[in-house]
């Protein structure tokens, strides 16, 4: 079989993989993501910490002013697009969160294709890309930072591999392109700044190195205004609310200053350990590295962008120390490039076939890997024993059946991350410091403490450990909930008076 020219699609085929990308996506998410219709609720502690602040963006209250957390903005931001769709359930969160992986599943279709030089390529791959990524432990429950900007580091990636490999320079719009790419990471976790610094390196030495270096002012210039497009927005925002100052204290000097402190408590594997533990994936990530530097006259500039990339990224990511299984979610994106070599080494299975039957088949397969990989989510997500249980049943709702029956609904999640009781109950925080983070702040430590001491809301959640010498509060209810490999004890007081 002839390569075939992947670099455009025609409308019929963008919509397509599109609606492809799409319905495998929603289909293997439906099972494997605790923030899909199938479950209660998502009860990852993360989630709703963003949720929460999402909700509460929507009642005119401002991130890290009126309600203090870690993560960047747009986090926050798109969270508050789900809860326009949903406050009381996660249905907006999962629309959002389904229509983002679609797009990393499809550009890791592309990638593949691309690569291969087979447009079959893209329909196995993205099938498989799919399942793979949402049934290892870096998927954890679903909706976290890192799956909602996979989609955006593929794009940076794909954008600057396929000017690569048609040898062109980057255009004007790529480049303003990669400048919104490199801002949505800052503005997001700028761990994630990782790719877009070794791709901008790997640019730099290809454009040096290929007589295009009088092009370099004009792609840094769109690559600026990109990111002075979307940073200008976000301090607008921040500016208009007068919460600046906040912005800057919050996710910038206490995250520097502070997020590392209490790193040694924490009972996860080391990096490698961590990456490795996502087999999956992580075996197409590593075969498909090395089939990229096998022919590197043929391949050279792509490998270097890869392997800059992959490594800039992997440092930023644990350059702090923590090393959560979630953080290594981020480096599936190179996961593609182990499809691809597949589909390579496929071709030469299928080298007397036509180019209609092999697009049939490879149609056709891609189809049966979803309804497959569907079943094979089920049976090998961490995740699906939520499913069994009602909403009456987890402590968030039992809690806030007891919590809505007072006039005085107001609420503080206390000793722990916040862990859903806010969202159950529908009541928004009033304290800034509205759960505790892992973070060493002395104010957010006072902030509750003093809560406790003066009464300030009508209810209290804790996990764990009861209130001690708390003369305001009696315990009303206690619960237990499984969560992450161990069953936790929920107790909720109500405040005397």
């Amino acid at each position: 079989m002839k390569p075939d020219r992947v670099t455009k699609l025609s409308r019929t085929e963008l919509l397509r993989r599109l609606l492809f990308a799409l319905l495998a996506s929603f289909c293997v998410l439906a099972v494997c993501s605790k923030s899909s219709f199938l479950y209660p609720m998502n009860d990852w502690v993360d989630v709703h910490c963003f949720f929460t602040v999402g909700r509460g963006i929507l009642h005119g209250l401002v991130p890290y002013r009126d309600l203090y957390e870690q993560k960047g903005p747009l986090i926050y931001f798109l969270f508050a697009l789900a809860g326009q769709i949903s406050e009381s359930s996660f249905l907006g969160v999962f629309v959002l969160e389904g229509l983002c992986f679609s797009w990393f599943v499809y550009l890791g279709g592309r990638i593949a294709e691309l690569f291969s030089q087979r447009k079959w390529a893209f329909w196995p791959s993205a099938a498989l890309l799919a399942l793979l990524v949402p049934i290892t432990p870096a998927f954890s429950h679903g909706s976290s930072a890192e799956e909602f900007f996979l989609p955006v580091l593929a794009l940076g990636l794909f954008t600057v591999l396929k000017a690569m490999r048609s040898k062109t320079p980057l255009t004007a719009w790529q480049g303003f392109v990669l400048g919104l790419c490199s801002a949505a990471a800052l503005w997001t976790k700028y761990t994630f700044c990782g790719l877009f610094a070794g791709l901008g390196a790997a640019v730099l030495i290809w454009y040096l190195f290929t007589g295009k270096a009088r092009k370099l002012p004009g792609l840094i210039l769109y690559f600026l205004l990109g990111c002075l497009a979307l940073s200008g927005a976000v301090t607008g925002w921040f500016g208009f609310k007068n919460a600046l100052p906040d912005l800057w204290q919050a996710y910038f000097v206490n995250n520097l200053s502070q997020y590392s402190h209490n790193i040694k408590s924490a009972p996860y594997d080391a990096p490698l350990p961590n990456l490795l533990n996502n087999l999956p994936w992580s075996i197409p990530m590593a075969l498909g590295a090395l089939w990229l530097a096998v022919r590197p006259k043929k391949r050279g500039w792509e490998a270097l962008a890869v392997l800059a990339g992959a490594v800039c990224l992997f440092v930023f990511t644990y350059w702090n120390g923590r090393r959560y299984p979630y953080y290594a979610l981020v480096m599936a994106v190179f996961a593609p490039f182990g499809l691809a070599a597949a589909a390579s080494a496929a071709c030469w299975l299928l080298k007397n076939a036509s180019s209609r039957v092999t697009s049939a088949l490879s149609a056709a397969l891609g189809c049966a890997l979803i309804l497959a990989g569907t079943f094979i989510a089920y049976c090998s997500s961490p995740n699906t024993y939520l499913m069994k249980l009602s909403r009456e049943e987890m402590p968030q709702y039992r809690f806030a059946a007891v919590i809505q029956q007072s006039e005085d609904r107001s609420l503080l999640n206390y000793g722990f991350l916040d862990g859903g009781f806010y969202f159950a109950a529908g009541v928004q925080p009033s304290d800034p410091f509205f759960c505790t983070l892992n973070i060493d702040l002395p104010e957010m430590t006072q902030s509750a403490q003093d809560s406790i001491d003066q009464g300030k809301t009508a209810f209290v959640v804790t996990r764990s450990s009861k209130l001690k010498n708390a003369k305001n509060y009696i315990l009303v209810d206690e619960a237990e909930l499984y969560f992450e490999r161990r069953t936790w004890k929920y107790y909720l007081y109500r405040r005397v008076s």
